[in-house]
């Protein structure tokens, strides 16, 4: 089967009821990546997600999260290096290596991270790196939530989701203390740590001044707390409401 033909075959599957979709194994629509057919990555090809993924629909159509990929157009230009903190599958990962960035994508679970790396090697993107770890306030061990939907999934002091089915030891970086090349744009989503994050990336915020793009889970205050400090001006992507109180929103926080 084409990749025009799996990706259709995809997109007809998220029209299923869940109960419907969940029993079609995914062998028996795709032996092989699916073809983006619109946003930021069109003509982009992308492993296969899991047909129970929360945001099946939008992957397949390519129309995920548009207000994070319209910040990606804006300001990540050939040559820059991105960082994609809690990637997840991948998808911004692809689309900012699409724009001509280097990127470093950080996923702890080692079955996205996988499907990350099948994803660049379709794309040919050499530049594409992935860290199996989680990204925190500092280097170490945690204890980390597979959620039954993968990108739910959350390290465990965030507490405990309701559909949890493991609970699985994970490594843990600081921003501050890798080696890498400093990053100009930055995107988070790490259910619920970003706070975390952004106390482990304190130097880098004040030295490099990535521009970053941040989903908050009720985290708002304490985010706009760590980064108007350095300079930063926030934006609430998802709306005109001020970002504090905005609740879980993208945050667009540009260095001034």
């Amino acid at each position: 089967m084409s990749a025009p033909l799996r990706t259709r075959a995809y997109r007809l599957a998220t029209r299923l009821p869940d109960r419907a979709r969940r029993a079609v194994p995914r062998r028996a629509l795709a032996s092989g990546p699916l073809r983006l057919p619109g946003g930021l990555g069109v003509g982009l090809l992308l492993d296969p997600p899991p047909l129970t993924h929360v945001q099946l629909y939008a992957l397949v159509r390519g129309s995920l999260e548009t207000p994070v990929q319209e910040a990606l157009r804006r300001h990540v230009r050939p040559g820059d290096v991105v960082y994609d903190v809690g990637a997840n599958l991948g998808f911004f990962s692809l689309l900012a290596a699409h724009l001509g960035a280097r990127v470093e994508a950080f996923e702890p679970l080692p079955g996205a991270a996988a499907a990350i790396r099948r994803s660049a090697a379709h794309n040919g993107f050499g530049d594409l790196r992935v860290h199996e770890a989680a990204v925190g306030a500092a280097a170490g061990t945690a204890a980390f939530l597979r959620v039954r939907e993968g990108s739910w999934s959350h390290l465990a002091d965030r507490g405990r989701h309701a559909q949890t089915e493991e609970e699985v030891p994970v490594r843990v970086v600081a921003l501050d203390d890798l080696d890498l090349p400093a990053p100009s744009f930055v995107k988070v989503d790490v259910e619920g740590s970003e706070v975390a994050v952004l106390d482990g990336a304190t130097r880098l915020l004040r030295e490099a001044r990535p521009v970053l793009v941040i989903e908050t889970h009720e985290t708002n205050a304490e985010v706009a707390d760590r980064l108007e400090p350095l300079g930063y001006r926030l934006q609430n992507l998802d709306g005109p409401g001020p970002v504090r109180g905005a609740g879980p929103v993208h945050v667009l926080a540009v260095p001034s």
